[in-house]
């Protein structure tokens, strides 16, 4: 009967929450991970490729933090494990964007007609976390919307740097509903103009999935932790 009693506790008891410590180095060992890939490549001789292995990086860690489960921390303190994990990571944007910056072209941005959609994408992702830098997300903003009218950048990279500065910086409703937040156990396009045409807003900038084909693709289960 203990033995049982004892086993049904194991069983029943929530998981403990691990050294937010630890979580960091998680975080670390998988940037370190991808530097150690990239090494084995040989030296990169393009833009192309250099930008690419950045945008592996850049992605190192946001991957990892996918994995962390916040719901084993009490619920008060889930924004402060979450402000150190994105200490660690926001370390390594900032040497991205560095790298970023000297890779540009003269015209301001990548097209992908010359560096490639791969380049381009990765390229992006990296302004897409600059919230630190405004000028850079506002500049790229400005040649994104000039190259997509042009044909020569990806319009749901310019639908998501609108959205992210409208938010972030501008305090004003999105208008392509690419930024969510978790609503009820449910990840929602948060601050959203006019929701009823924003699948043809989405549609006029080049976007195939309507908003609703977008949501799809979060994971609920993670909205819990996610604040």
């Amino acid at each position: 009967m203990i033995f049982a009693l004892s086993l049904l506790l194991a069983v029943s008891s929530p998981p403990s929450a691990p050294p937010v410590e630890q979580l960091v180095r998680q975080i670390e060992e998988a940037y370190k991970d991808v530097e150690a890939e990239n090494a084995k490549l040989p030296p990169a001789t393009t833009v192309a490729e250099k930008l690419i292995r950045l945008g592996k990086l850049d992605q190192a860690g946001r991957m990892a933090f996918m994995k962390v489960d916040l719901s084993v921390f009490p619920e008060a303190s889930r924004a402060s494990v979450r402000h150190q994990i994105f200490a660690e990571i926001g370390r390594h944007d900032l040497q991205y964007q560095n790298e970023l910056k000297k890779l540009m072209p003269a015209e301001g941005w990548f097209r992908t007609s010359v560096y490639g959609k791969e380049a381009a994408r990765a390229a992006f992702l990296i302004v897409q976390h600059a919230v630190n830098d405004q000028e850079l997300m506002r500049n790229t903003l400005t040649r994104l919307e000039k190259f997509v009218a042009e044909g020569d950048a990806e319009g749901q990279a310019y639908a998501m740097l609108y959205d992210r500065i409208a938010l972030e910086f501008d305090h004003r409703l999105q208008r392509y509903g690419t930024q969510v937040k978790c609503i009820s156990g449910q990840w929602t396009p948060n601050d959203l103009e006019d929701p009823a045409s924003v699948n043809e807003r989405r549609k006029s900038i080049g976007m195939n999935q309507t908003v609703e084909q977008y949501l799809e693709m979060f994971d609920n289960s993670q909205c819990a932790g996610a604040g």
